[in-house]
């Protein structure tokens, strides 16, 4: 459990890693079964995993651990009173369970019985003291509960624990976005686009950030691009005859064609505003609007992955096929 994404589901996303098979174990050992079913439910797939569990659980009708699977599917497709049935007899066998716990806590918060979900809470800290997650979910259960104090101290915990994952910051930034509090949603969410900036295309699209579309403060964020490379970075900037237009814009539709026809394998998110636009391969790629007629397209890249004429080729080889597919996009007729 990730701390608060939508409470309406979030007992659907608490799918266990329960057991790995040994690469030795006969194919249809419990072992193995139980590991197909995992893989299952964690490639959406309930029914399946249902199917496979079935031959488990009438030869062995108290494996725990079978229960709280077919107790996982059960809940992904919605039956929650099967659900709760089989969670409650698997803790019942085996109470170090600790997803198990996890479970139970996300079906009180799907139901806002918020006490029951820290009870269950507090008995998968006592599992396992050191889990990442501790912390997480019982600050998110705590803000749900309107106890900002208590939440805001174990989102502390938590991120004193990991000072240095944008995950962990970008979480807490959902939970206190989820709960209302947009200043310290920005707080946290702006922290963790220092720590990584795909952090902030991210947002974008995160419904948990839905209702803060008219946050001031987070379109300040989101419009603003604080990134400097760090000292001794690769760096390369050309400077295009070509308008800025946001997504319509020709310059930004070249660089695309250009990575496609190299095949450069390229991260799917791509980030557009009115000013500018980011993407990512091995290279920081921004292109930058630059006066009303021209757009900047500036390369950097971390010291050391490049020596310096391997940097100088590639940069060229961009620049230039960048520029060659300006020129086809200029030449083409123009659609009616």
């Amino acid at each position: 459990m990730n701390g608060l994404r939508s409470t309406h589901s979030l007992y659907c996303l608490l799918v266990a890693s329960l057991l790995a098979p040994p690469q030795s174990l006969p194919a249809q050992s419990p072992q193995a079964l139980l590991a197909d079913a995992e893989a299952a439910l964690t490639q959406g797939q309930p029914e399946r995993a249902l199917e496979i569990l079935a031959p488990l659980l009438k030869r062995e009708t108290k494996n725990a651990p079978a229960l709280l699977a077919r107790s996982t599917a059960n809940c992904q497709l919605g039956e929650i009173e099967a659900c709760r049935k089989d969670l409650d007899r698997a803790l019942a066998l085996d109470p170090t369970l600790r997803q198990g716990w996890l479970n139970r806590s996300g079906l009180a918060i799907a139901e806002k019985r918020y006490d029951d979900a820290l009870t269950a809470l507090v008995e998968a800290e006592q599992l396992d003291p050191a889990a990442p997650d501790n912390a997480l979910n019982q600050g998110a259960v705590l803000l749900l509960q309107g106890k900002l104090d208590a939440a805001s101290a174990r989102f502390e915990r938590h991120l004193a624990a990991n000072p240095d994952s944008a995950d962990a910051f970008y979480l807490v930034a959902t939970n206190f976005a989820l709960a209302g509090y947009s200043a310290l949603a920005v707080q946290h969410l702006g922290r963790a686009i220092e720590l990584d900036e795909r952090s902030r295309v991210r947002a974008r699209s995160d419904a948990n950030f839905a209702e803060m579309s008219s946050n001031r403060a987070l379109a300040a964020l989101f419009a603003t691009d604080s990134f400097r490379p760090p000292a001794g970075s690769s760096t390369a900037t050309r400077i295009y005859r070509s308008p800025w237009r946001g997504a319509a814009s020709q310059l930004l539709t070249a660089v695309l064609n250009a990575l496609q026809v190299s095949r450069t394998p390229m991260e799917s998110r791509v980030e557009v505003t009115d000013e500018w636009a980011l993407l990512w391969t091995d290279v920081r790629i921004k292109l930058a609007k630059r006066g009303d007629a021209e757009t900047g397209l500036e390369l950097s890249a971390p010291s050391g992955r490049f020596t310096p004429a391997s940097w100088n080729r590639r940069t060229s080889e961009l620049f230039d096929a960048v520029e060659l597919e300006l020129l086809r996009l200029e030449k083409r007729p123009a659609t009616p």
